[in-house]
């Protein structure tokens, strides 16, 4: 029988990107599957031209968060498509919600996430151990088979997608390998190092390299972007679509970013990664996977992690997991990786 499989993340884009070995790999599970995959509205462009997905279904979490009417109108969309087997790897009881309600006789889900008395299985997934990667495969497989899988995150773009970010990366001279790329901010403060180490890294391996340095995000990071990059980098903040910055990523020698998303597009691409990681720890999974990557962190604090995701201000008081990161040592460190 020809399964329909029923996918939800609507999680973060970090996430997203890292659920995509599994897409990959209910695939090859399932060969003659069909695959649907539900995502948050916003972030369904970083999946196009995906070969493993047969359809994108947006969910505007903001407008079924505040009608009842609204969700169970997308809920009862999903029954009438007759899915066999729901994967549900996001944690809220909207996303057990929905898998109960697409109808699929088979559903699979974590034990801790929201409503999981919804779900006909459910696997352990601990906190600290595992990258993510892993536990997501989790999901459909034992670790020893895991092991086989290949990890890593794969993005794709359709052609047209890029031609704007191709012709601005063409216009200022910047060809692949040859410009280093940092992203210094993060949806949540405490993952941010401060604007002014990221400005000491930056200009001091401009002048080392020889390399220009672009800074990338979102709309609402441009004035941290220019505070970073005034005076001697390409600051590219909030003019890239999804698929825009999966080409401008591909095309760096090197990312120096924070504990967010642009890792992962960074390992989809086996980019070079220096994270910088503050009030979370590497333990939690959201590691690079690139082959090169050094992660910077100050070791010991009693504090640390002071939380899943990080917080707005540190609750200490006093932010030593950033305010202490030695923009000397990420130098080398960076330098050692573009060497190598």
């Amino acid at each position: 029988m020809k399964e329909k499989i029923l996918l939800i993340q609507t999680a973060f884009l970090g996430d997203l990107i890292l659920t995509t070995p599994l897409f990959r790999a209910v695939k090859k599970k399932f060969p003659d599957s069909s695959l649907t995959v539900i995502v948050n509205k916003g972030t369904e462009s970083v999946l196009e031209a995906n070969p493993w997905i047969d359809e994108i279904l947006p969910l505007d979490k903001k407008s079924v968060k505040s009608s009842l009417l609204r969700f169970w109108r997308f809920a009862s969309d999903l029954r009438k498509r007759n899915f066999t087997v729901c994967l549900s790897p996001h944690f809220s009881f909207r996303s057990s919600l929905l898998a109960w309600s697409s109808g699929a006789p088979i559903r699979i889900g974590y034990r801790t996430a929201g409503f999981s008395f919804l779900l006909t299985e459910k696997k352990s997934r601990p906190i600290l151990g595992p990258h993510e990667v892993d536990k997501l495969l989790s999901l459909l497989y034992s670790e020893e088979e895991s092991k086989a899988i290949d990890r890593r995150p794969e993005l794709y773009w359709k052609e047209e997608s890029v031609s704007g970010i191709r012709n601005v990366l063409k216009s200022w001279k910047l060809e692949k390998g040859g410009y280093i790329l940092m992203t210094p901010s993060s949806v949540w403060e405490t993952k941010r190092m401060p604007a002014e180490k990221f400005r000491e890294v930056g200009i001091a391996l401009s002048e080392k390299t020889g390399m220009p340095v672009v800074l990338a995000g979102g709309k609402g990071d441009l004035d941290l972007c220019e505070e970073v990059g005034k005076g001697f980098a390409l600051n590219l903040a909030g003019k890239t679509s999804l698929p825009e910055m999966s080409y401008l990523t591909a095309g760096a020698a090197l990312l120096v970013t924070n504990d967010s998303s642009p890792i992962h597009f960074a390992s989809a691409f086996d980019i070079p990664t220096l994270a910088v990681f503050g009030a979370t720890v590497p333990d939690f999974g959201y590691t690079p996977l690139a082959t090169r990557s050094f992660i910077s962190e100050i070791e010991g604090l009693y504090c640390r992690p002071c939380g899943i995701h990080g917080g707005k201000v540190c609750p200490e008081k006093h932010f030593r997991c950033m305010l202490e990161q030695d923009p000397n040592r990420i130098v080398r460190e960076a330098l050692r990786l573009i060497s190598r």
